[in-house]
């Protein structure tokens, strides 16, 4: 069984574990390439629709987090319809792989001409990226960064390029969009101060995971297990950034999820590390940083493009180095 990189259907993924633990138990060749037949060939979990919606509540989960306002989350519910749209419209057919590309320059467009208040406050990158986040391979460059320190080169190395190419579809996108609008001066940066309780913002990443069930296909008794993964993340992350700065928030928050998605997901009946790790990823935010570096120097707002992609450069090894010390010190327990 194989799949291409993206939006997968973490559901076949949970079917694949229980196969092979069968096959661990002492199912014969026969029986187990039978039940990977049937993980092949099943339909999505969730229809369309729900798909759709997850998509939405993805973006509106993750939107306190980029700017803590209520302006945000109806930013980022309504632009990530927009994208649950387009997700759903490009799956399986040959635009798919454009989708990082189409989904940033038509969210960047309806963001520039439809939300100008918002974006003359924030700058639109800070805008959309809620809603095109579903795209940003935060996770593909954490793995692959993981994937290097583990010495597996080839995989490793292609996951990265791969990443950097995503990344750059998601570029070209805001900046196009920019350019046609002639609203290239909505790529400057500003990152207001918090308008939303510290409450909200932890609500919010429950929501997030509730979108990225739906909109990733996972099974429903995920859920519990996801949103405890994130929101310890997240708290992890803030609080011992807050003590000993952000390198540190992020080696503690990364090697505290590695450990846990180890051993949660290490049990037979319960779902795969790698479930658990995705939302981590997304928490820990390691594209995002990368968009809004390279689109603030379009602008020419060097100060924040050089200092978010200096910001990525040093993220992407720490967290790839932090999940790699959780899984480590837990995979003989």
């Amino acid at each position: 069984m194989r799949a291409t990189p993206g939006i997968f259907r973490l559901d076949q993924l949970a079917a694949l574990k229980r196969v092979l633990v069968q096959i661990e138990r002492g199912l014969d060749g026969d029986a187990a390439c039978r039940e990977l037949d049937v993980i092949d060939a099943s339909s999505p979990r969730w229809p369309w629709w729900v798909r759709l919606l997850g998509v939405a509540l993805f973006a509106a989960g993750f939107a306190p987090s980029v700017v803590a306002s209520w302006g945000e989350v109806g930013a980022a519910t309504v632009l990530g319809i927009v994208m649950g749209l387009l997700l759903v419209a490009t799956q399986g057919r040959p635009f798919e792989g454009l989708l990082p590309f189409l989904g940033a320059f038509v969210v960047t467009t309806l963001g520039i001409t439809t939300l100008s208040g918002l974006v003359e406050s924030t700058g639109v990158t800070l805008i959309v990226l809620p809603a095109l986040f579903i795209t940003v391979p935060g996770d593909t460059l954490s793995a692959a960064a993981a994937e290097l320190l583990g010495m597996r080169l080839t995989a490793g190395a292609a996951r990265l390029v791969f990443a950097f190419y995503t990344l750059g579809l998601i570029v070209i996108g805001i900046v196009a969009a920019a350019g046609v609008t002639g609203h290239i001066d909505d790529l400057f940066e500003t990152v207001p101060p918090p308008q939303l309780p510290e409450l909200v913002i932890i609500v919010a990443w429950a929501v997030f995971c509730i979108g990225l069930v739906f909109a990733f296909n996972a099974e429903l008794g995920v859920l519990g297990w996801l949103i405890a993964s994130v929101i310890g993340t997240f708290l992890l992350q803030q609080g011992a950034t807050i003590m000993a700065g952000s390198v540190v928030g992020t080696l503690v928050a990364g090697a505290i999820l590695g450990a846990y998605a180890n051993l949660v997901g290490a049990h037979p009946e319960r779902p795969p590390r790698l479930v658990l790790l995705l939302g981590g990823f997304f928490v820990l935010t390691v594209g995002g940083l990368g968009v809004r570096g390279v689109t603030a120097l379009f602008a020419g707002d060097a100060v924040s493009g050089l200092q978010n992609l200096g910001d990525f450069a040093l993220q992407v090894p720490t967290v790839a180095l932090a999940l790699a010390i959780g899984v480590i010190a837990t995979q003989h327990w």
